[in-house]
């Protein structure tokens, strides 16, 4: 029951705001209407919600304020519509608004675009105002690179005022220089105001792509270029790194000594930092998992030379799992840790 009399009241306050949209008052007759209306309403509900939606006190059900609103009433209004044309009226003052918006918006969208043009010639026109020379040449204003699905993209910020870059690149070492003929080198223009740039090399090689972009300039009809901005991109197939965990028992079968073993299948391979991590009851899925027990530091090991390395046998428990992670979750992009069976981890 409350329910229905709220979507009542809620009814009851549209159709108030459709007549008030067209005339300034409520009549009685209105009142008595809604009153006929609305069964869930008692006419002191329909006049308190008048009084809520235009603030009037005089819709207060008394008979000195009914006396009130008529008189107004008949002096602004003789001959009162009904509520049908009044919604009617509203719905036509609604198509007539509509159109209207819709010419507003044709215009606002000519304006729009025009604007556009002139911001479009007035940043053309600063950018040529600037002047740079060989002391004041600015650089990019940062550099990102990515590899993925075959593609290397790589992205930088213009500086203001600057419309060309020059990338060059080579997959020995960093270009020496602009100029650098073993270099592979493409020349760059801004898109209007666009504030980043980007370049895609869509068929990439495995190794490492040395980048340097530089500014190019005219100044004193001479082309003019900045030191240039790095940004090396390794694409290869990342290093395996293997661990396992050996133990030495006494006769009476207690641990005596704990060794973490690394190797490789590769011919090399510069180790990042590493952390051994323990956790109680089950495997570490990641680092904050557990307990850091060991790190390693930067080390090398060789298809033929693994590394091993000494634990201490007080940081092993009982029913414990250890694992192996990196200590820069970054290094996942150049190196593999391959963990051998979860029963191997294992202390009983």
């Amino acid at each position: 029951m409350i329910d229905e009399k709220q979507q009542e009241l809620e009814e009851l306050s549209d159709e108030i705001e459709i007549i008030l949209s067209v005339k300034d008052n409520i009549s009685n007759e209105e009142i008595d209407n809604f009153t006929n209306k609305f069964h869930l309403l008692s006419e002191n509900d329909i006049r308190s919600r008048i009084k809520e939606i235009t603030g009037n006190c005089l819709y207060i059900n008394n008979e000195e304020n009914s006396e009130i609103i008529d008189t107004q009433e008949e002096k602004d209004n003789s001959d009162e519509p009904s509520i049908s044309e009044i919604i009617n009226e509203y719905n036509k003052m609604n198509e007539d608004d509509r159109e209207e918006d819709t010419a507003k918006n044709n215009e606002l969208d000519m304006n729009f675009k025009s604007e556009s043009i002139i911001e479009s010639r007035l940043y053309h026109e600063i950018r040529e105002k600037i002047i740079f020379t060989e002391d004041n040449i600015p650089e990019v204003t940062f550099v990102k690179a990515d590899t993925k699905y075959g593609q290397l993209s790589l992205e930088w910020g213009w500086p203001e005022g600057i419309e060309k870059v020059l990338i060059s690149y080579r997959m020995d070492r960093f270009p020496t220089g602009a100029a650098d003929s073993s270099a592979s080198q493409v020349l760059i223009n801004r898109e209007d105001s666009t504030e980043n740039g980007g370049y895609i090399i869509h068929k990439v090689i495995e190794g490492n792509y040395y980048f340097c972009i530089y500014i190019v300039a005219e100044h004193n009809q001479k082309t003019i270029f900045s030191e240039g901005t790095r940004r090396l991109v390794v694409n290869k197939r990342p290093s395996e790194i293997f661990y396992e965990i050996k133990r030495r028992k006494t006769i009476l079968g207690k641990l005596k000594g704990v060794e973490l073993v690394l190797s490789t299948t590769d011919k090399e391979v510069n180790l990042p930092q590493l952390v051994l991590v323990s956790k109680c009851g089950n495997m570490p899925l990641q680092k904050s998992d557990g307990e850091t027990i060991f790190k390693t530091d930067y080390q090398t090991i060789s298809l033929d030379k693994p590394l091993v390395l000494e634990l201490s046998v007080e940081n092993i428990g009982k029913n414990m799992y250890v694992k192996l992670f990196f200590l820069d979750d970054s290094n996942s992009k150049l190196y593999r840790i391959i963990s051998p069976a979860k029963e191997k981890l294992y202390f009983k």
